[in-house]
């Protein structure tokens, strides 16, 4: 009889539970990955852009990582912005940061050459030493 009863308890507690688990299930199936919005073209909350023209205008390349070398990515967006498919390495003009956290540009890869400090919420153009001539990027 103990066992028929501890049955029905844990029968009871697995349909008690059944909705919250099909709810979380449906959550995790419907929410995009964090990553789908990285390198969109559009900055986003806890991301940093690069702008191709200044302004900020043109063509963004936005991030929410470090990235030693930019030599591999490309302004993707919005749809008909000027620079689109240009290569951000040396050619970034302007930045915003919509992240919570500062973020340092290079102006060589692996994290050397000049660096210049970009704190959260700031937005405007590269000065003489960053303009087209930023090569990584990294969070602080």
């Amino acid at each position: 009889m103990g066992n028929v009863r501890m049955n029905k308890n844990l029968r009871g507690l697995r349909f008690a539970a059944a909705p919250a688990a099909l709810a979380a299930a449906l959550l995790v199936a419907t929410a995009a990955p964090a990553s789908a919005w990285v390198h969109d073209g559009y900055i986003e909350q806890f991301e940093f852009g690069l702008y191709y023209e200044y302004g900020p205008s043109g063509c963004v390349f936005d991030s929410n990582k470090d990235d030693p070398t930019l030599t591999d990515d490309y302004f993707n967006g919005p749809s008909g912005c000027g620079g689109r498919s240009q290569n951000v390495n040396d050619n970034t003009r302007a930045y915003k940061n919509l992240d919570v956290y500062g973020w340092y540009v290079y102006t060589d890869v692996n994290y050397k050459g000049i660096q210049g400090s970009i704190p959260a919420g700031y937005t405007g153009n590269a000065s003489a030493n960053f303009k087209d001539s930023i090569s990584s990027i990294y969070w602080y």
